[in-house]
């Protein structure tokens, strides 16, 4: 049995997180979790990418959480409270990118892989997609930014039901809760998400990571929202050549060719 692997691909414009581990359900272990956070740097310096997606290897799952066989081996490696906030230095990854992150989910999205999912910008999913957290099961604690993310996603009723049965949900019922955003036939994921690349990838890049800074500033943990980094935020997208750009398209009716400068 092969031990599982984090792929990391840049095609065009966007860049590919792939979850390699399909003979256990694309489960994460030690090292794939590690990666994480890397390669987002990686993708976050490289102008070219636009956009990141996150996928589970062939169709099967996108990831069903972390490998509980390797999970005492991340345990020891960040004993006690460093464990929690390991995975909080992941989460935290993807979502204070500036580059808009995809969940393109096949099959299972539980535990670990939930969170992941709902910590990118946008969730993608096929029919196949089963969606759970399993804590209750399992007499773990789920975490404090986990329990956040959800709540914002799918509100305290939702989540209630979410955590304290701990039972899966299938497509349909995840698109009604506003797990993800849509569902389809597994057939058409790929060349749906496609088609979503290219239209982030087409998109100014300073808008979006400006409403993704102002978005994520709102929705943090602890504190009160950054209004200088706002304002910022804000500041760099009105002095940009970008938005010289954008009027001179829409005056010159064509289509806009943005830069991200």
């Amino acid at each position: 049995m092969s031990e599982g692997r984090l792929l990391v691909e840049k095609r065009g414009a966007a860049g590919w997180l792939v979850f390699d581990n399909p003979e256990k359900r694309n489960a994460l272990n030690a090292v794939m979790w590690r990666g994480i956070p890397e390669a987002l740097a990686r993708f976050e310096a490289d102008s070219d990418v636009r956009c990141v997606v996150l996928r589970g290897s062939g169709t099967k799952a996108f990831t069903a959480g972390a490998d509980i066989s390797d999970f005492e081996k991340i345990r020891a490696e960040r004993p006690s409270g460093k464990y929690d906030s390991f995975l909080d230095q992941v989460l935290d990854a993807i979502q204070g990118s500036s580059k808009p992150s995809i969940a393109m989910i096949h099959g299972f999205c539980f535990g670990g892989g939930l969170e992941l999912a709902l910590a990118c910008d946008l969730r993608y999913c096929g029919t196949s997609a089963q969606f759970a957290i399993p804590a209750a099961k399992l007499g773990v604690g789920y975490n404090i930014e986990g329990h956040k993310r959800l709540l914002e996603t799918v509100g305290q009723a939702r989540a209630r039901e979410i955590m304290m049965l701990g039972r899966r949900y299938n497509a349909e019922e995840a698109v009604t809760m506003g797990l993800v955003h849509r569902a389809m036939p597994d057939t058409e994921l790929e060349g749906f998400t496609d088609e979503i690349l290219k239209t982030l990838s087409e998109n100014a890049p300073l808008s979006i990571a400006n409403s993704k800074t102002i978005i994520e500033e709102f929705v943090k943990a602890s504190g009160e929202p950054d209004h200088a980094r706002m304002k910022a935020s804000i500041e760099r997208c009105r002095s940009s050549s970008d938005t010289q750009e954008g009027r001179r398209a829409f005056m010159e009716k064509r289509k806009p060719n943005f830069t991200g400068s």
